[in-house]
């Protein structure tokens, strides 16, 4: 459906609260100067009409998140499904179907904050490639390899990750997709992948 480009080269186009904790990384932008969605962030919600075989619900909150490298926390927030930074508003969805669970967090930045968020993400990859080791929800997790992966263009900025995360002994596919349209952020991490119809259903109602 649409041309796919590769983390790094940052797909610049042409043309319900809840987040996790950010260990300090970002620091908090005065509000007034965030860019308001028309609609408000729930314009951008996935329904479940959206995409259609897949579940829908809202979700009140995300977990926290503890990283004993701080170099590393983007990475554990974006693949956790939790925010990087301090968003003023959030709206989370759960989506389930095809074998997945993804959760789908909108995050809307004060002005210049998404892009930020977006940056540390990529710094954090480049530090924490080799893996690392989080807390989320009290739960440890040891995250794997990281790699980039190719993800649809559509906004301003996009992102993908992928790597194996062991939970209890048992090792599961994790992924994220994170997209930037303006002052706001989707973050979608899925298990054991985020879905083309969701990704594309998400995509659409960002744009």
């Amino acid at each position: 459906m649409l041309t796919l480009c590769a983390l790094l080269s940052a797909c610049d186009a042409a043309g319900d609260s809840g987040g996790g904790s950010t260990d300090g990384l970002l620091k908090p932008t005065a509000q007034p100067g965030a860019t308001t969605r028309a609609g408000g962030l729930g314009s951008a919600a996935l329904a479940a009409r959206d995409a259609d075989g897949f579940t829908v619900s809202t979700s009140a909150g995300r977990p926290e998140v503890r990283v004993a490298e701080s170099a590393c926390a983007p990475l554990a927030h974006a693949l956790s499904g939790t925010t990087v930074g301090r968003p003023v508003s959030t709206v989370v969805r759960e989506v389930s179907g095809e074998g997945a669970t993804v959760t789908v967090v909108l995050a809307e930045y004060a002005s210049g904050q998404a892009q930020t968020a977006m940056d540390a993400i990529g710094t954090a990859l480049d530090a924490c490639a080799a893996g690392f080791t989080a807390t989320v929800g009290g739960d440890e997790r040891k995250v794997g390899e990281v790699a980039p992966e190719l993800v649809p263009e559509g906004t301003d900025q996009a992102m993908g990750l992928g790597a194996m995360v062991e939970r209890g002994g048992r090792k599961t596919p994790a992924k994220a997709v994170i997209l930037r349209s303006g002052d706001t952020v989707a973050y979608l991490s899925g298990t054991p992948a985020v879905p083309a119809a969701v990704l594309d259903a998400q995509l659409v109602k960002l744009s």
